[in-house]
């Protein structure tokens, strides 16, 4: 039986329907709305359309923010406050005519990597995702961890720097202060400012950088971009060795936009891990890029829907139920 996952994101509404085997059969797209009812119909519609003329046993909706899995209902998202509060199995069900569940959408993609992409021949996986903050999700035992009350998985809020960068979250010096895409910007423009005659430097003075140029500068060469992104790796690095010491994983996936600066970040990353896990978790660990790319929300929730009596509508390989 195949299952539609709906990835929802500010800007917009993916949906796919999804083979037991992990193959995008279909696939839409539709503009975020910013009103209540035009969501819903929004959502419904993209499940209609994704699903037609296929055999579907369920819908899961990876959504930003505090999810209840239990209720099925988004308690907070800060980036997508109009879908706060929607007793979302209900309002969705009945104009789709299937069961729909609801997941954080970092969940919903680390489990899309656990189950299709690099994670998917191990039982212990810890995805983080770089964007324009992070996020992440942990699967242990082949169990994917949400906590008492389905909030674990805020790697991004573990602090790294006890005196660092304000966070939107009231904290300062979270992983995603030192190491996302709007903190590789930040730090880029510091950078920029010290060293005035680099190739970044010289880009700053003409206008804002962005973190594409950080990336295009320092595939070039030039030192202060590499800079600001073999920092930007060592601070995920001190992330991810508490995360081994804590988790015990077999693998660490990489995900996000800024992941796509490879072994820029990732190398220095690794050299931090090694420094600062313990043995024998740091030999076992392997610290790599996921693969899914944008596709892994979409995948992740699609491996998460249940059907009217609860069982996941795509057999999980063999792993633990993820409740």
């Amino acid at each position: 039986m195949n299952a539609i996952g709906v990835d929802i994101g500010g800007t917009k509404i993916a949906a796919g329907v999804v083979s037991p085997e992990g193959k995008i059969l279909n696939e839409v797209r539709y503009p975020t709305p910013a009103f209540r009812e035009r969501l819903l119909s929004s959502i419904a519609a993209a499940i209609r359309e994704v699903g037609s003329g296929y055999e579907v046993g369920g819908v899961c909706l990876a959504v930003p923010g505090f999810v209840s899995t239990r209720e099925n209902r988004v308690i907070t998202a800060p980036n997508l406050e109009v879908i706060e509060g929607i007793p979302l199995r209900e309002e969705l069900g009945g104009r789709v005519g299937l069961p729909v569940t609801v997941e954080n959408d970092a969940n919903a993609a680390a489990w899309g990597e656990f189950r299709f992409g690099s994670g998917e021949r191990c039982e212990h996986l810890v995805f983080v995702t770089l964007g324009t903050g992070v996020g992440g999700g942990v699967i242990s035992h082949g169990v994917l961890l949400r906590g008492a009350q389905g909030a674990a998985g805020e790697l991004g809020h573990v602090t790294v720097q006890a005196t660092g960068p304000r966070c939107s979250c009231g904290n300062r010096g979270c992983l995603e202060t030192l190491t996302s895409g709007t903190a590789i910007r930040r730090r880029a423009r510091e950078v920029a400012s010290e060293m005035p005659h680099s190739a970044l430097g010289r880009l700053a003075v003409e206008r804002d950088v962005l973190g594409e140029d950080v990336l295009r500068l320092a595939r070039r060469g030039d030192e202060a971009a590499l800079q600001v992104l073999r920092e930007a790796g060592r601070w995920l690095g001190i992330g991810l060795a508490a995360f081994v010491n804590i988790f015990n994983p077999e693998v660490i996936a990489i995900g996000g936009g800024v992941s796509e600066a490879g072994e820029l970040i990732l190398e220095p990353a690794r050299r931090e891990v090694w420094l600062r896990a313990r043995s024998p978790s740091r030999e076992l660990v392997r610290v790599r890029e996921a693969t899914l790319g944008p596709e892994a929300g979409v995948l992740g929730a699609a491996a998460l829907a249940r059907d009217e009596e609860g069982a996941l509508v795509l057999e999980n390989g063999g792993a633990s139920d993820s409740s």
